[in-house]
């Protein structure tokens, strides 16, 4: 007798046949509405298009400045191995709540609370932004955060059953030379696009079945190379099969959908190997939102069949690290959308662990019921890189939301409580890892740990040390606690010089130290007394010239800790970078500035411009310091109107709030230029008259 499963794939040709000719009915916004509110869109940041004309009309001098990305993809280093366990590479397809937020916008917004944002990147190989657009272009926010830390941002192409003119994409251009010498306009589009916005690369996502003619998989197949080679990138269905595999190949990668059982992964694992297709260049899906209510005629089914999905997403990553494969995470922002007010909390639980909250609640209404605790965290198996590259890394531990209880002024008038700043979001430190040594060798987790405070002057690392005992049966013996904050691999042949920034809370008879770890030693660099901000500074050298620093954190050395929890140190920024950087000063300068109305009905607005220049140029890049192709030495601008920090731009143009305005007065603005290592390289100050 044949399962339901089994007449599900015989008749999905024929459901797939003839999908196209009863699309789903377009119940959604006004052609109108749609081009009012891409219009809207526009002056956040966001790009996409909803038509293949919008597609095709497409030029760079069509698109806003404010929609570019600025932050060059930091190069990253290899996967750190420090362990006998197999480790899955992460993919994250974004798919929140259908995309392009207003805590999105490149320039910030007030809220009420926190949104997902990714917090643990140091995991993360590829993030796709996924929204239901034909073309989604992901925020420059987006971008900015994920290069910021060395992650690879894609875009998507999406094709639906009801996608109007889809024939369209694999349209060729006139050649008198042949089959073999074809060009699809749409993907040199498709390339132009990303180079121009700052993205990395493109999800092709085809859900609807190919008719013949233009409309053909094998001309889809020679589109997907002239993408690829056009991007000069690599980055550019239940299992790898022969009918996938000729796109698999062709792209490099193939990511799988989640409806895959292990005979999937035993299959592919058999046919990748006869074809030489790398293992970790293969992707299995893994539905967050698998665990959920569903209708029984709509199941959502994710690995492992029963349970998968939600706060078990670790045991499919487990499952795939086991066979050498790479898991794409679909709709991670599931804990916010899922657990309203608690996503924060609950999306830690999925990546790290720990208890969740008592009484938590979920839109199904059973979250204990539905949502055990997990058995198996996605850190445990999913592949980790060290923070920063080969000689650069910069932290000033920015969050995506900044608190806004500091701030003199409300910025709503309903007085949120958070200011997103979602591109500003720096290279976060990994969850605590303590490690205790005394004369007993127990550990204690808890011993020391860390937790960011975000501030709206700022944010900082708050260094904290808690046991519930002493950490010593011997009230004479010292115990040592060490906190990782960042994993690295950077040369330590002296050329290489670090800097922090930090202010000592703890009483003066609390030994702590930072220390940086090398292969070969750990150097031990003492905390001055006094509990001003100060700067610490060292040279990265260790004894053997080969050696390299693997690790940055702070040691604590102490007889006995009490109940209470007590905060030892609060750090602002660190930067690793090389060491004649940090004797030279920049030259550089901003000029130009002005402003101007512009737009119009509701898109009328106040623009600010400016303009750079840098005598040092793209050369600078030979001292391995970030430099973007928009904005030069600058990772950011500060925008300061009356006195008042606006916010950061992330391009040479900000739009001014009008509020922030007197019309036909003098207003006094100051523009900050901010390098990527944090230092405030010059400033503009100009007396603007805003005048229609």
């Amino acid at each position: 007798m044949l399962s339901v499963l089994r007449w599900k794939d015989i008749l999905k040709p024929i459901r797939d046949g003839y999908r196209h000719l009863f699309p789903a009915p377009d119940t959604g916004p006004t052609p109108e509405e749609r081009a009012k509110k891409r219009k809207l869109d526009r002056l956040k940041g966001f790009a996409y298009f909803d038509t293949i004309k919008q597609l095709e009309d497409w030029t760079e001098d069509t698109s806003d400045p404010l929609q570019r990305a600025n932050t060059p993809l930091l190069p990253r280093l290899q996967r750190i191995k420090n362990d006998s366990e197999k480790r899955a590479g992460v993919l994250i397809c974004h798919d929140y709540s259908g995309g392009y937020h207003d805590y999105e916008d490149i320039h910030g917004n007030a809220s009420d609370e926190e949104y997902y944002s990714c917090e643990h990147l140091q995991f993360v190989d590829t993030f796709i932004y996924f929204s239901h657009k034909l073309v989604c272009v992901p925020p420059p926010s987006w971008t900015n955060l994920l290069h910021r830390n060395g992650v690879k941002s894609l875009g998507t192409l999406l094709v639906e059953p009801q996608t109007k003119d889809s024939e369209r994409l694999l349209r060729r251009a006139d050649s008198s030379g042949g089959r073999a010498n074809f060009t699809f306009p749409v993907a040199t589009q498709l390339a132009s696009i990303a180079r121009h916005y700052g993205f990395d690369g493109w999800l092709i996502n085809i859900e609807k079945s190919f008719t013949g003619g233009q409309w053909d998989y094998r001309n889809l197949q020679v589109f997907l190379e002239q993408l690829r080679t056009q991007m000069g990138s690599e980055e550019s269905l239940n299992s790898l099969t022969r009918s996938n595999l000729p796109f698999a190949k062709t792209c490099g990668n193939i990511l799988i959908n989640y409806c895959w059982t292990e005979d999937s992964l035993r299959d592919t694992t058999l046919l990748a190997s006869t074809v030489g297709l790398p293992l970790g260049r293969i992707f299995f899906g893994v539905d967050v939102w698998a665990q959920n209510k569903s209708s029984f005629t709509h199941p959502r089914v994710t690995f492992p069949e029963k349970g998968g999905g939600g706060t078990n997403t670790g045991l499919a990553v487990e499952k795939l690290a086991e066979y050498g494969l790479s898991v794409g995470i679909f709709a991670p922002a599931w804990s916010f959308e899922h657990f309203p007010g608690q996503g924060r909390v609950v999306d830690k639980h999925l990546w790290h662990g720990g208890v969740l909250p008592s009484g938590i609640n979920c839109s199904c209404g059973d979250a204990i019921e539905r949502h055990p605790p997990n058995r198996r965290t996605i850190t445990c198996s999913a592949a980790r890189f060290p923070a920063g590259s080969e000689s650069f890394f910069y932290t000033d531990f920015a969050s995506a939301f900044a608190s806004t209880i500091e701030d003199p002024e409300p910025i709503s008038s309903r007085d949120a409580i958070f200011r997103s700043q979602l591109s500003s979001q720096a290279i976060l430190p990994i969850a605590s890892q303590t490690t205790l040594n005394d004369d007993r060798g127990d550990t204690a987790s808890n011993a020391l740990s860390q937790r960011l405070e975000s501030l709206s002057s700022g944010s900082q690392l708050v260094i904290e040390a808690q046991r519930n005992v002493a950490l010593s049966e011997n009230e004479h013996a010292v115990s040592e606690c060490h906190l990782t904050i960042f994993d690295v691999d950077m040369p330590a042949d002296g050329s290489l010089h670090c800097k922090i920034t930090y202010r000592r809370v703890a009483k003066e008879e609390f030994a702590a130290s930072f220390y940086l770890k090398y292969e070969d030693r750990t150097a031990i660099l003492p905390w001055s007394p006094g509990r001003e901000l100060k700067v610490l500074e060292a040279d990265i050298r260790s004894r053997e010239p080969s050696s390299r620093l693997k690790e940055f954190g702070v040691t604590l050395q102490s007889k006995q800790l009490g109940k209470e929890r007590l905060r030892i140190a609060e750090v602002t920024e660190v930067c690793i970078a090389p060491k004649h950087m940090f004797s030279k000063e920049r030259m550089c300068n901003i000029h130009d500035v002005y402003i101007r109305r512009q737009g119009d009905g509701e898109t009328r607005h106040w623009r600010l411009f400016w303009s750079y220049t840098d005598e040092e140029g793209e050369d600078s890049q030979q001292m391995s310091i970030p430099y973007s192709n928009i904005t030069g030495p600058f990772s950011y601008f500060l925008i300061i109107v009356e006195g008042r920090t606006l916010g950061r731009a992330y391009g040479l143009e900000y739009v001014v709030p009008d509020s922030a305005l007197k019309e036909h007065t003098g207003v006094a603005v100051s523009i900050v230029g901010v390098g990527f290592d944090g230092r405030h390289l010059t400033t503009a100050r100009e007396e603007l008259v805003c005048s229609e």
